[in-house]
C-alpha cells in the first residue's frame, strides 16, 4: 500500500509544481506560485518518506528521482491531447 501512496504523492507533487510554472499548458493561468510550490515540495518529500519505509534508502531515492524524471518529462505532452477551442 505504501508504494502506491508514494507513487500517487509523487504524481501529485510533480503536478502541482508543473501547474505553478508560467509555461505550463494545462490551465489558462498558472496556479499561485508560493502555495502550489510549497505544497508540491511537501508532497514530494512525503512521497520520499513513504518510499523510504517500503524500500532500502538507496532504492527509495533512486525510484523517487526516476519517477520525477519520468513525470516531469511527460507532463508537458499531456497538454497536446486536449482539444483547443480558442
Amino acid at each position: 500500500m505504501l508504494p502506491v501512496l508514494a507513487f500517487v504523492l509523487t504524481l501529485a507533487g510533480c503536478g502541482l509544481l508543473y501547474l505553478s510554472h508560467r509555461h505550463q499548458g494545462w490551465l489558462r493561468q498558472p496556479l499561485p506560485a508560493v502555495p502550489a510550490r510549497t505544497g508540491g515540495g511537501a508532497l514530494l518529500l512525503l512521497a520520499l518518506l513513504c518510499a523510504h519505509f517500503c524500500f532500502s534508502p538507496l532504492t527509495a531515492l533512486f525510484a523517487w528521482l526516476a519517477m520525477q524524471m519520468l513525470v516531469f518529462g511527460l507532463l508537458p505532452f499531456f497538454s497536446l491531447l486536449r482539444p483547443r477551442h480558442e
